[in-house]
This record gives C-alpha cells, structure tokens and sequence, in this order.
C-alpha cells in the first residue's frame, strides 16, 4: 500500500478531537446563554439540550458523524466521572444529614419518575416498531 491508499493514523485522533471540540463548544455556548439571559439552568445543560435539540432535527447524520467517536469514549469512562460527584456528597455528609428524608423521598420519586418514563418511551417504540 502507498501512502493514497492507506488511512492516515491521526485521522482518528483527529476526528475524536474534533468531536470533543464539538461537544465542549456547545457546553461553552450553553454557559454564555446561561450567563447573558442570567437563568438558573446550568450552562453546560442548555448546552446539551441544544445539541439534543439538533441531534433530533434534519441535520443530525453529520453531528452524529462528528460528536459520535468522543461521545463513545466519554460514555465509556461516566462512571470515572461521576467519582468526584459522590466524594463531594460523602464530604458534606454533616449539612445533608439534616435533609435527609427529604433528600431520600426526592430521590426515589425522581428514580419511580425517570423508571416509568422510560417503561413508556420503551413500550411505545416497540408498539411503533410491531406495526406494519
């Protein structure tokens, strides 16, 4: 094989480089909406609702093409993500202690609320998938 034939070896570094740019500029542009209209949603969540936003519209083959080889990667190492997260909780364990039920009855309602969505969601995709 010449050099025309074969793949570039920095072509997949490249692209996943340039789906984390990709995924960090909507992060950024979320934190500027969040900033300038002074909401109480974080910034990087606006962010991700836009992308969900696109990612759901006409255009979305291309964005699936180029935020795709990060977002496989980063969903790889979540849980690595979230560790920070729990050292945070187990450290202001004292302040949280004192809501503690109430933190209890918001997180078994939120978990009763997300289960039950996505038993729906999932019976509807089926239901739509069986038909003809």
């Amino acid at each position: 094989m010449d050099e025309t034939t074969e793949p570039a070896r920095g072509a997949p570094i490249a692209r996943w480089l340039l789906g984390l740019g990709v995924l960090v500029a909507f992060a950024a542009a979320g934190n500027l909406v969040q900033h300038l209209l002074d909401l109480p949603i974080p910034g990087s969540t606006i962010g991700m609702i836009a992308l969900l936003v696109l990612l759901v519209s006409p255009v979305r083959q291309p964005l699936i093409r180029l935020v795709s080889p990060a977002a496989d990667s980063l969903i790889a190492v979540l849980p690595l993500l979230l560790v920070p997260l729990a050292v945070g909780i187990v450290g202001s364990f004292g302040p949280l202690a004192e809501h503690a039920l109430a933190l209890a009855a918001a997180l078994v309602i939120g978990w009763l609320v997300t289960f039950l969505t996505a038993a729906f969601v999932a019976d509807l995709l089926m239901r739509r998938m069986r038909r003809p």
